[in-house]
């Protein structure tokens, strides 16, 4: 009557069982999600089609996302102490983000307009893609960024 080893039942047994292998798919989801959310750029490249910038130039940057949530990635033309933006683009996350460990990879290109060139002068200039992820777990990420020096004619 006082058996401190209760008999258990075969289907409680398989209820425990099956609910250990379910919380531990999603702890393993959790933790890899995780990682996603606090590190949200996989990576990011700058190249632009030549080191002379002249109207036309296409200049094309190559993201991997780690699809948790939408990423912007802004590209720059700095000269000293002026600076124009030359693209914007959002890079969307995964539908469901927290379940989708897909990464994403978006590239785009950008040319450079006439209009742009004008307000700059011959010389040494930099290059500059920013790619800001969003808040996630109340912390912002730090932007990536990547740098190429260029020569404006």
């Amino acid at each position: 009557m006082f058996d401190p080893v209760a008999k258990r039942s075969r289907l409680f047994i398989l209820q425990k069982r099956i609910l250990i292998v379910i919380v531990s798919l999603y702890a393993v989801i959790a933790l890899c999600s995780g990682y996603r959310a606090f590190y949200q750029v996989h990576s990011l490249v700058l190249s632009p089609a030549n080191s002379q910038l002249r109207p036309g130039v296409a200049i094309a940057t190559d993201l991997i996302s780690y699809g948790r949530t939408s990423i912007e990635v802004k590209v720059e033309l700095i000269q000293g102490q002026h600076t124009e933006t030359i693209s914007v683009d959002n890079v969307p996350g995964n539908y469901l983000g927290f379940f989708d460990q897909r990464p994403i990879w978006k590239s785009h290109t950008a040319s450079l307009s006439a209009q742009v060139l004008e307000h700059y002068n011959s010389g040494a200039a930099l290059l500059r893609a920013t790619a800001t992820g969003r808040p996630q777990w109340t912390r912002l990420p730090p932007p990536v960024v990547r740098e190429v020096p260029v020569l404006i004619p």
